[in-house]
């Protein structure tokens, strides 16, 4: 099945014009988000080096997603979409796999990097894995370095700590590692790395962060074993399987935030079908510790995930507070965006710390959140590790130029929908990075003309 490009899609509609809506149909709202990425990424490349042919219902079409894919076919793994939707992997033996071609391009996913470098590590491939240039500029140490004290013979190219990184693919060795990071990707990385290793490896990490990656494994037939903050893999290969992918915790709070920012906070919104993993859900904790009434749903599913409906609303006003601690942090860590516009509407200054992390994503997302919100006349703090947001409604600014992040996109839509006035989003074709349908979904909360 051909699919569009969700980047090309969007390069029509690089600027809009945003105001808030003066007028809605009055009842409760009932959206669906759309599938989930990280786990779309994670599946595809563990389908890639399972035994047969596996089955994924609803694979996220999205920029990292299509990253995966073509990074599959390069290295000789066959995927192709049914007439209906499904994407069939038939998965290669990491060990057999042999890649020496040319570089292998993941243009802005990291997460498709890292995983990469970790399973290439392993096997008897000799290659470079690289970016794009703001990924080029992305830190990969917490990655390589744990994977060289397993082994691997890993090299970088022009700049230490970053990509490009060469790889000099051979057998790892078992043992303990330390993942000196709080993101999970470093977590991540490690299980897929261990798949190849010569005996188990137990990973230390300092937080319990997403932990897709382990569910899939499990769900593939592979060992894995959590203590504390300890996780122990056996190596061997995943059994091919077969998953439907859940909606997405990051689009379902992008859709609740929207909601909550627009006239449609007097109703309830019912978010369908999403992955409710409680490492996922710190966006909707925090909206619930500011005073919005918050419900989950379970249903039946095909999924490692546990997943259901959230029911959010009808807003009342918002309390302030500060957001801390590794694990609610790292549960938010791609929402705290919304958070920090949503605190506009707060009854007292709202304070974001413990999240460093935020500076080492598509650009630093703490200066340019506080950019953001500077630019539509609320003022805030900035520290090292977070921002404190002082409430005021915000002012449209004439235009408002977005950096290519597409989670600093989506809070800037949050900000339009809460101003008086109408304003220019330029730049906001990067939201393909995860969510291409979002301009027709934020078109429901918000004023849009496309420029």
């Amino acid at each position: 099945m051909t699919l569009a490009d969700p980047v090309t899609s969007h390069r029509a509609a690089n600027r809009v014009v945003a105001g808030p809506l003066l007028s809605v149909i009055p009842g409760d709202q009932v959206r669906q988000p759309h599938p989930d990425k990280a786990i779309s990424q994670r599946a595809t490349l563990l389908a890639g080096l399972a035994d047969g042919e596996s089955r994924i219902h609803g694979l996220a079409d999205c920029r990292d997603t299509r990253a995966n894919l073509s990074v599959l076919a390069r290295l000789g793994v066959r995927c192709r979409h049914t007439t209906d939707g499904v994407l069939l992997v038939r998965g290669v033996d990491g060990h057999a796999l042999a890649y020496r071609g040319a570089g292998l391009d993941v243009g802005n996913s990291a997460t498709t990097a890292r995983l990469l470098i970790a399973v290439l590590a392993g096997s008897r491939s000799e290659c470079t894995v690289t970016g794009n240039s703001s990924l080029r500029s992305r830190p990969m140490h917490w990655l390589v370095a744990p994977l060289r004290r397993l082994g691997a013979d890993l090299r970088y190219g022009s700049r230490h700590g970053r990509l490009p990184v060469m790889i000099f693919g051979q057998r790892l060795r078992g043992g303990t590692v330390r993942a000196d990071v709080d993101s999970a990707q470093a977590v991540s990385a490690l299980l897929f790395g261990s798949l190849l290793a010569d005996s188990d490896i137990t990973i230390d990490r300092r937080t319990a962060a997403r932990d897709h990656t382990e569910r899939l494994l499990r769900w593939a037939g592979i060992p894995v074993l959590e203590r504390g903050n300890l996780i122990r893999v056996t190596p061997g290969r995943p059994a091919a399987f077969e998953l439907s992918v859940p909606g997405d915790p990051s689009g379902a709070a992008v859709l609740a935030a929207l909601h909550l920012a627009s006239p449609y906070a007097a109703n309830r919104l019912r978010l369908t079908g999403v992955c409710l993993n409680p490492r996922r859900l710190g966006f909707f904790t925090i909206i619930e510790r500011m005073g919005v009434p918050v419900r989950y749903d379970a249903c039946p599913w095909s999924s490692p995930e546990p997943v259901g409906d959230i029911l959010i609303g009808p807003r009342a006003d918002l309390k302030a507070g500060t957001i801390r601690g590794a694990a609610l942090i790292q549960s938010a860590i791609d929402e705290l965006p919304l958070i920090a516009a949503l605190a506009t509407l707060a009854d007292g200054p709202t304070t974001v710390r413990n999240a460093a992390d935020l500076r080492d994503k598509d650009t630093d997302r703490i200066a340019g959140m506080a950019a953001l919100l500077r630019a539509f006349g609320v003022t805030v703090q900035t520290y090292g590790d977070g921002l404190t947001v002082h409430p005021s409604r915000p002012h449209a600014p004439r235009v408002a130029r977005l950096p290519p992040d597409h989670r600093l996109i989506f809070a800037a839509f949050v900000l339009a929908a809460l101003a008086s006035g109408s304003t220019e989003l330029s730049g906001v074709s990067a939201c393909a990075t995860s969510y291409p349908g979002f301009l027709a979904d934020a078109a429901h909360y918000l004023d849009l003309r496309h420029e």
